[in-house]
């Protein structure tokens, strides 16, 4: 795992990351404690970890379903102000259907990478209004305190809110793409693809290779390209997305810069 001040030991929870640091446009930077990213917090067990950080609000991505699996509970001593944005478009239904296949058919490496490329494109079109939701809570929230949002890996729905929010402060792409793809460092894409693979193999009967796994673990430039490529489709600019469907007017666009930018 390559080291970064970004990426922070948080007991029970993956990916979980500061996004301070980063330089906007207009010289600013993104301040340090106040936005984090993370995966699923069903695991958290310690309060001190959260709490510590002054996180006053969490945003969380996840669907009905996931939250099932995996309940929202927070550990004593800390209790934030939840805002649920269920967002949709992940790839969870087609991954349970592909575990289901490898006892009789090959792994479908090129399927599986298919259908994240469909579900970055389907994230912010067809799921505006979670990700609005997403943009509501970061502005409401911006006043009280660190604002922590979440899917349940924290990397596809979390990845694409991340960077939409980190281009509405107008950081450079190349940051974007930097701190889209350092999910791939916080969670040891090679590592625990590894893992998996060895684990899916046993389970299919024949070898799988680490890299076809990739995609179930990490994140990859395509992927935020396709999202990129769906909201051109439908909105012309990433601008013209974030004042048309996420309400980021230039005055709210202000406040969000004012709250999260630092000198």
């Amino acid at each position: 795992m390559t080291s970064s001040p970004r990426i922070l030991p948080v007991s029970g929870v993956k990916n979980f990351r500061d996004m301070g640091g980063y330089t906007a446009a207009d010289g600013r930077q993104t301040r340090w404690g106040k936005l984090f990213r993370s995966g699923h917090l069903a695991d958290l067990t310690a309060a001190e970890d959260v709490a510590g950080r002054d996180i006053h609000t969490v945003i969380d991505f996840r669907s009905a379903p996931e939250k099932e699996r995996r309940p929202v509970r927070w550990p004593e001593g800390w209790a934030p102000d939840y805002r649920p944005s269920p967002i949709g478009g992940n790839a969870a239904a087609w991954i349970q259907e592909l575990y289901a296949r490898l006892a009789d058919a090959p792994f479908p490496a090129k399927e599986l990478r298919d259908q994240f490329i469909l579900a970055f494109e389907t994230i912010p079109i067809a799921n505006a209004g979670g990700l609005k939701l997403f943009f509501d809570a970061i502005i409401d929230g911006g006043e009280k305190g660190g604002v922590l949002f979440h899917c349940t890996a924290g990397k596809d729905r979390t990845g694409v809110a991340g960077a939409l929010l980190m281009h509405a402060l107008g950081a450079g792409e190349e940051d974007i793409m930097a701190d889209f793809l350092l999910t791939n460092d916080a969670v040891d894409i090679e590592g625990t693809s590894a893992e998996l693979a060895e684990w899916l193999s046993r389970k299919a009967g024949r070898e799988i290779a680490a890299p076809d796994v990739h995609p179930l673990i990490g994140v990859e430039p395509d992927f935020l390209k396709a999202a990129y490529a769906s909201i051109g489709r439908e909105y012309g600019t990433l601008d013209a997305y974030l004042e048309k469907a996420m309400g980021l007017s230039p005055e709210r666009r202000k406040k969000l810069a004012d709250l999260y930018l630092a000198e």
